[in-house]
């Protein structure tokens, strides 16, 4: 584990519980594979990863990680929402018997299946819930970003480029194997950040943001 020695004039932050919080809440995504309960306990990654950036970030005066995954999992949760509320009126308002939900899926008028209108919503829903997935991972990606240029730890890179790389090949299914790797690379980030970490000055060149493509 890599630890500092500071100089005299150095201030060194102890950043060890927001490190260990960080670690716990990426190794909660894991719970989502758990049946019944796994989607409820998953639910405390994004929170116990929001508390450590958030105190990473007041100890090392810099907040634009916590604010940029804030906003990503905000968009996320509220698009998604919306794109899965619009899926679900679609198929309520479109089978015309309860006995015919969900069990006779058919297209056409008159035949319980979906009417135009609840295709239309449909493919809304569909739309809402991609851009979701794209605005929320371009939101955490600058966190990401933002926690390489803080700490210096380049596993926060990596985890930032396989995250973005992920989402936009997720169409073709390469996407689910490099947002593998993000997550594998985002436990190694929490890991290998030191427990304690000199705070860097702010510097004219760090004021701009770095894109990753």
């Amino acid at each position: 584990m890599q630890e500092y020695s500071p100089s005299p004039t150095e201030e060194v932050i102890d950043i060890s519980s927001e490190r260990n919080l960080g670690l716990v809440g990426s190794l909660l995504a894991l719970a989502a594979f758990i049946p019944k309960i796994g989607g409820i306990i998953s639910l405390l990654s994004p929170i116990l990863i929001l508390i450590s950036l958030n105190g990473i970030g007041n100890k090392l005066g810099d907040e634009g990680p916590f604010k940029d995954y804030l906003k990503g999992f905000i968009i996320g949760l509220v698009l998604g929402f919306i794109g899965g509320a619009l899926i679900i009126s679609a198929a309520l308002i479109s089978f015309q018997s309860p006995e015919q939900f969900p069990m006779h899926f058919t297209y056409g008028e008159g035949h319980g299946g979906l009417t135009d209108k609840g295709e239309a919503l449909i493919l809304s829903g569909l739309i809402i819930l991609l851009l979701a997935i794209i605005l929320a991972a371009y939101f955490e990606k600058k966190a990401w970003m933002g926690m390489y240029r803080i700490t210096g730890v380049k596993e926060f890179e990596n985890t930032a480029k396989f995250l973005w790389w992920g989402v936009l090949t997720l169409v073709i299914l390469v996407g689910v194997i490099l947002l593998l790797v993000a997550w594998v690379y985002q436990i190694i980030a929490f890991s290998n950040l030191p427990r304690q970490i000199r705070k860097k000055s702010p510097s004219l060149e760090e004021s701009f943001e770095e894109v990753v493509w």
